[in-house]
């Protein structure tokens, strides 16, 4: 059992923990507390104030906007108006305010945003000259509008809005506040009403004749209205009324009065490629700033039922446009065959080329035609050419055979494109005696660009200067640099994305030392590929060149032989006419210096 202290001995105790130097027990009674940090006093003391100062700067603020201000003054907008509309129907539209407050209202500015596809006709008050409402005072209680007639030219369906935006200030205020007014306008019809008609069959060969109606419905003249047929390419057109303008592939109608209706007629025969359902379109729209607004579309469905004799036209593997090179030879097929149940007579073909501008730019002296005889551009042949065309049997068919040689380049006269058609002609089908025509899809040729390119390594200037340094021949062991040069030559079309690339060899150094007349010149040390960059190469600039530097330091191994200055060069651009991808291939370039005529028989490397 622990033994219980006495007091005297508790006191003992105290005396020892909390005695001083001099023997003395301080009054445990009495605490003094400890001194306060300044720091922390002054933190508290801040926080306490900015405390103070936010709730009195809200409190302010709420009640001035909340209490003072808005329940004295308040300004209430609104827009009377269609939120669906025809596009073409004039309309107004009415953009109230009114003072519902108690103060009044010092000034007043109303501006108007409307969608490019909205034209205002007029506005009752008007505008000032910056376009704005300069509406002035307004007393607490009273109102106003502005009405803003116009007329919408959009798409049809499409989603517009109308705003509208309120600057003003109170009598009680020194400043100014925005509101704003905002309509969302649905256009989902149109005053132009479009029907479009035509036969629902049809036989190859035969004329066939669409129409199409435009009517204004509105209760308004309409302006500046466009037709755009979109036609099947086995339909060519041989007449419309009215004329389509030079140059356009639409109508254009200048204007339309209420009620009113125009009809376009359209003629024109199916082709011998043409079989089977095709889809005919047409649509019509206002055009503003030369942008096409389409209102309305309608398509109709013409079964086509193929003759008695079906023939196609096939030029280098396709029956469609295409582009080619100067110098090619073009290679054509025509096949025909007799899918009726009688026999035909009479058969024969006109195979003509024709250009809008400038003569075909065919060397027809090294033409085969196919036992064809040519008159002119057309090509002709019949029964007194070909035995089976005089007649042909139920399910017999036949194929001529013809290549045309495109010339190598063209002259001043010459075309860069012409348009191949092919006619057949049948006198009689069965018993019945009766001539027939039928035509072909035409087919446009195109001419590529005339690009040339070149490439060629020197030591010497035309003029015998040097222009490379180091030992000629070059030696082991000693450094020769040479000057590639490229060249580019263009005439015909604009090249878009025009590139020139290399790569040198890893013992072949560049010396990063370049020129051009246009274009840039780069080198990528890690690929090791040169390229010469042009933009846009135009036909005003015929000739083009580039030229960098490399040099060589032949080994022991490389004696007795030429050295390999750069690999295969490619050139690539886009023929902006023809939309055709270009490209080109040059050879390597070696130290043989074959065009640098001081330098010829000096390019193998000697000891």
């Amino acid at each position: 059992m622990k033994k219980r202290l006495t007091s005297r001995e508790i006191k003992k105790d105290l005396r020892s923990i909390y005695a001083d130097a001099d023997g003395n027990v301080p009054d445990l009674t009495k605490l003094d507390k400890g001194k306060k940090s300044g720091l922390t006093s002054f933190l508290v003391k801040s926080i306490i104030l900015l405390t103070v100062l936010c709730t009195i700067a809200w409190g302010g603020f709420f009640l001035f906007t909340e209490g003072l201000f808005q329940s004295g003054e308040t300004l209430t907008l609104s827009i009377e108006g269609p939120d669906q509309v025809k596009a073409g129907e004039e309309l107004s539209y009415t953009f109230r305010y009114e003072n519902t407050g108690d103060v009044p209202v010092a000034s007043l500015v109303m501006k108007l945003n409307v969608p490019e596809s909205f034209h205002v006709y007029g506005a009752i008050p008007e505008s000032d000259t910056t376009g704005e409402w300069t509406i002035g005072s307004l007393s607490a209680g009273s109102d106003g509008a502005v009405t803003i007639t116009g007329v919408f030219l959009a798409e049809v369906p499409s989603s517009q809005r109308l705003q509208a935006l309120f600057t003003y200030k109170p009598a009680n205020f020194s400043s100014e506040f925005q509101d704003i007014v905002t309509q969302k306008v649905d256009i989902e019809d149109s005053v132009v009403a479009l029907s479009f008609t035509g036969p629902e069959k049809a036989l190859v060969g035969d004329t066939s004749e669409y129409v199409i109606n435009i009517q204004n419905t509105g209760p308004d003249p309409i302006y500046n209205l466009r037709v755009v047929p979109y036609l099947s390419v086995d339909f060519p057109i041989t007449s419309t009324e009215p004329a389509v303008e030079e140059g356009q592939t639409y109508w254009s109608i200048d204007q339309l009065q209420p009620g009113e209706l125009t009809a376009i007629t359209i003629t024109g025969s199916f082709t011998s490629t043409a079989s089977g359902e095709q889809t005919l379109g047409v649509s019509t729209g206002f055009v503003a700033d030369d942008l096409y607004m389409k209102q309305v579309s309608e398509e109709l469905v013409t079964d086509v039922l193929g003759g008695s004799v079906a023939y196609s036209v096939i030029v280098n593997g396709s029956s469609s446009s295409q582009s080619a090179e100067l110098g090619d030879s073009l290679r054509l097929s025509l096949d025909y065959a007799n899918n009726g149940a009688d026999s035909v007579e009479g058969l024969s073909f006109d195979l003509e080329l024709s250009t809008e501008d400038g003569s075909v730019p065919v060397d027809w002296a090294y033409a085969n035609l196919g036992d064809g005889v040519r008159t002119g551009d057309t090509v002709h042949w019949s029964s007194g050419q070909i035995e089976s065309l005089e007649s042909l049997d139920s399910e017999q068919s036949g194929v001529i055979d013809l290549s045309i040689p495109i010339n190598s380049s063209l002259s001043d006269d010459d075309a860069d494109s012409f348009t191949i058609n092919v006619t057949l002609t049948i006198n009689k089908v069965g018993d019945v005696i009766s001539t027939r025509t039928l035509e072909s899809t035409p087919i446009v040729i195109s001419m590529n660009s005339d690009t040339r390119v070149g490439a060629h390594a020197r030591y010497f200037s035309e003029g015998g200067a040097a222009i490379g340094s180091g030992p000629l021949p070059p030696e082991v062991g000693e450094t020769t640099s040479f000057r590639v040069y490229w060249s580019m030559a263009n005439s015909l079309h604009t090249l878009e994305n025009v590139k020139m690339t290399t790569t040198i060899p890893q013992d072949v150094t560049w010396l990063d030392t370049t020129d051009t007349d246009i274009g840039t010149v780069s080198y990528n040390a890690t690929t090791r590929l040169v390229t010469w960059t042009i933009p846009k190469l135009i036909t005003s600039i015929e000739n083009a060149g580039a030229w960098f530097e490399i040099a060589i330091n032949p080994s022991d191994a490389d004696v007795g032989r030429f050295l390999k200055l750069t690999n295969t060069t490619s050139m690539s651009a886009t023929d902006i006419v023809t939309s055709e991808s270009m490209s080109k291939t040059i050879d390597i370039l070696t130290t043989e210096l074959s065009l640098d005529d001081f330098a010829v028989g000096q390019g193998v490397v000697i000891d």
